[in-house]
């Protein structure tokens, strides 16, 4: 039977890749962002709002000095989970992570879908003349060689037939479209605006790619990727169906008649487009402590927006649950305030071994 032989996660957000000096010129979008959450109620917010309520003690973390220590803190986190991805060497991955208006609208958003054709296509992100350093650099972090990345097909299809034998509803894609485009919302929640995506080319969703440009150690292990529908109201996975689903995935893969030595990963989270750093201690208490009641119970309205991601890595713990690995170590956290109003993201690296 397969053997699961280690567990990784880390954040994917562009402050993982952005140089501290250039985190100012990245932020200088966030008074734009639609998707921006009052913390701790959820409720969507102006960035002014944010400016008005925010913490006065975040102004003092908002300097170059501490956007470059961050960052350099950042890629020491990365620099490890790349060296003991490789030293685990496995045979094949089973990622989770989520969609945001790549592969999934509003026409067909399934909560969990397995992809198990052969390859899927890895396509950069496309670099155009008024693209300033910051969004370049984010932009080559998901990839940036055009390439057919392989897939364990016959894992992916083991693990559709699998949870489907374990009462999850499971849709599957075994093709890439030519292109992909769509609108998703209004709906509940956050949710209250619609965002539109003109059909465009498109590979395999960031979540994914970041992982395997950035910390896969240069090596191209098959992997099986599961999206979960984190982000988008209302069919949204709840940590409780993320932790389950995790715990049907470790199942599956003992269940698999192989020899092959099978990781689990993710990259997503922490919190954003605001930081709550309190939740982000909360999550990663639990996924230290393997303690499923905590994971499976973070509160659904402070679980907002891009923040949601954060289930990506609960859907890791619960594949990593009653094993021998069941503990996460946090190589790095990082509160990464860019602004005054409190914008940024929870940054984080991890791995269970």
């Amino acid at each position: 039977m397969a053997k699961i032989v280690g567990g990784f996660g880390t954040s994917h957000t562009p402050l993982m890749s952005i140089p501290g000096n250039l985190w100012e010129t990245y932020a200088q979008n966030d008074p734009r962002n639609r998707e921006l959450i009052l913390v701790p109620s959820g409720k969507r917010a102006t960035y002014d709002e944010l400016l008005t309520t925010a913490d006065p003690r975040i102004k003092d973390m908002v300097n170059e000095e501490t956007f470059i220590q961050r960052a350099d803190n950042i890629q020491k986190g990365l620099d490890e989970v790349q060296r003991r991805f490789g030293e685990v060497n496995p045979d094949v991955v089973v990622m989770i992570g989520d969609d945001q208006s790549e592969w999934f609208f509003d026409d067909n958003m399934p909560t969990i879908n397995v992809y198990w054709g052969e390859s899927v296509k890895l396509l950069p992100r496309p670099i155009t003349p008024n693209m300033n350093e910051a969004n370049k650099i984010s932009a080559l972090a998901y990839g940036s060689v055009e390439r057919d990345y392989p897939v364990d097909s016959a894992l992916g299809l083991h693990l559709i037939e699998s949870l489907m034998d374990q009462d999850f509803d499971i849709a599957h894609s075994h093709y890439q479209k030519e292109a992909y485009g769509g609108s998703i919302g209004p709906a509940t929640w956050y949710l209250d605006m619609q965002r539109s995506t003109e059909p465009r080319p498109f590979g395999i969703p960031h979540a994914f790619g970041f992982p395997i440009a950035r910390w896969f150690d240069g090596k191209s292990p098959p992997i099986v990727p599961v999206t979960i529908n984190t982000c988008y109201p209302p069919n949204w996975i709840s940590a409780r169906r993320a932790y389950a689903l995790g715990q049907g995935i470790r199942r599956a893969v003992e269940q698999w008649d192989s020899d092959k030595r099978v990781a689990i990963a993710c990259s997503g989270g922490l919190s954003h487009f605001v930081v709550d750093e309190e939740l982000d201690r909360i999550a990663l208490k639990g996924l230290t402590e393997a303690n499923g009641e905590i994971l499976s119970s973070l509160p659904r309205h402070r679980l907002q927006s891009a923040t949601t991601e954060t289930l990506n890595w609960v859907t890791v713990a619960g594949a990593m649950a009653g094993t021998s690995m069941e503990r996460m170590e946090v190589i790095t956290y990082e509160p990464c305030y860019r602004t005054p109003a409190g914008t940024g993201c929870g940054s984080a690296c991890g791995v269970w071994l």
